[in-house]
């Protein structure tokens, strides 16, 4: 995905396209282009950190380069990516129509929130002892697994 493919799912989005031949580059969508680029830059940085992409190393915060052209690949999974939309629609349109820009705001945030809860995300299984129920010790120490049935001992009623 590159800075184009943000460009056009914005202009498709705000429905700015040309009608008659379903282009998204035309001259009234070029204050979008010229603004898209540092927009996009400053949310890489949320965003980045919750890709499948994302490249950690020790000692320092997941980084991207950042983007100086519209062809250059952003090394993004698709969520975020279309996470990343949102937020650069957003910032676009909030001086021209501010309750479109409300709406794609909390629409960013929403999917930001799902990234950070880890949601989605797959984990592998791991099996869990049941220490609470299982059974129980015997006078000497041994564990016996629960059959249904506590043996009579120092706390089976009260004196």
């Amino acid at each position: 995905m590159t800075a184009n493919d943000i460009f056009e799912r914005l202009i498709h989005l705000s429905d700015n396209g040309d009608e008659s031949t379903g282009k998204y580059d035309i001259a009234d969508n070029r204050e979008y282009k010229y603004r898209l680029l540092a927009i996009t830059n400053v949310l890489l940085s949320e965003v980045y950190p919750y890709s499948d992409t994302c490249k950690r190393e020790a000692g320092k915060r997941p980084a991207l380069e950042p983007l100086t052209d519209f062809d250059t690949e952003i090394d993004l999974d698709d969520y975020c990516f279309n996470t990343l939309v949102y937020g650069v629609a957003a910032r676009m349109f909030t001086d021209e129509n501010g309750n479109i820009a409300s709406f794609y705001e909390q629409e960013y945030e929403r999917r930001l929130d799902y990234l950070k809860s880890g949601a989605g995300m797959v984990s592998e299984a791991e099996s869990i002892e049941d220490v609470y129920s299982g059974g129980y010790y015997d006078a000497d120490g041994v564990y016996h697994h629960f059959t249904g049935y506590f043996p009579h001992n120092d706390f089976s009623r009260w004196a």
